[in-house]
């Protein structure tokens, strides 16, 4: 009965039973795993809060038998968020964020890199309010520790770098006027402004300072790219949508 310990940050929970939750967590030392918590659900379990989506905790599981589903065995809260907890708007972007990593990511694939990076960005979200800045600094960083690269600042077809712009996720990046004569089919319009921004964000280079309209433009942009790589957008994206209405 092989023990892990680690550190992880919940993703969400199902119900399972009378008292029981499945937890989906990614953690530091085994990637994103699914694992039972025993009682978890009665009122007075020793579990507590350490459940709730966004938590970050030192945890210990074991697995038993054959089954996929680890057991965990403790559970100690590191860093609730409770100022995200506190925020509509704030819980959109973090549960978005945390839905990226449950759909990106395979089970058992350790990624230590993207861990300190979600970390990094919950203790942003928790203490800033400058959320559509966050979600284009993590939405351009996590594509890039996936493996994601795009190009803003020149045409990807011919290399120029014209005022007239179109974007295509599929084809990952920029096009410009003369390319997209003959197809626009699926080419979003880009103003030069934020496809400068993105490029200095994705090279993480000091960034000019971006009008509403840039991030606003910059934001839509992310989330094409997701919804295009996954394959529609993500559920979490209409929850955005209804607290920005």
């Amino acid at each position: 009965m092989p023990l892990h310990k680690t550190e992880a940050v919940v993703i969400h929970t199902i119900k399972l039973g009378e008292a029981d939750k499945i937890v989906t967590l990614f953690t530091k030392e085994l990637g994103k795993i699914k694992a039972v918590a025993k009682g978890a659900r009665r009122i007075k379990s020793r579990f507590g809060s350490s459940f709730e989506p966004f938590t970050q905790i030192n945890t210990t599981l074991f697995e038993k038998g054959n089954y996929n589903l680890l057991r965990i065995r403790q559970a100690d809260i590191i860093q609730s968020y409770f100022h995200i907890r506190e925020d509509f708007e704030k819980i959109s972007y973090g549960l978005y964020f945390l839905e990226l990593i449950d759909k990106f990511l395979l089970e058992r694939d350790v990624n230590k890199g993207i861990f300190s990076f979600l970390i990094d960005t919950l203790s942003h979200l928790n203490n800033n309010d400058e959320l559509k800045r966050l979600f284009v600094i993590f939405g351009i960083k996590f594509l890039k520790l996936s493996g994601y690269q795009y190009r803003f600042d020149k045409c990807i077809s011919c290399g120029d770098s014209p005022l007239i712009l179109f974007f295509s996720a599929y084809k990952g990046g920029l096009i410009c006027d003369s390319c997209a004569k003959n197809n626009r089919q699926g080419l979003l319009p880009i103003n030069k402004g934020t496809a400068e921004y993105l490029s200095n964000v994705q090279k993480e280079e000091a960034a000019t300072e971006e009008t509403a309209d840039a991030m606003n433009e910059a934001v839509e942009i992310i989330k094409g790219i997701f919804a295009d790589i996954i394959g529609r957008p993500l559920m979490s994206q209409e929850f955005i949508n209804k607290v920005k209405g």
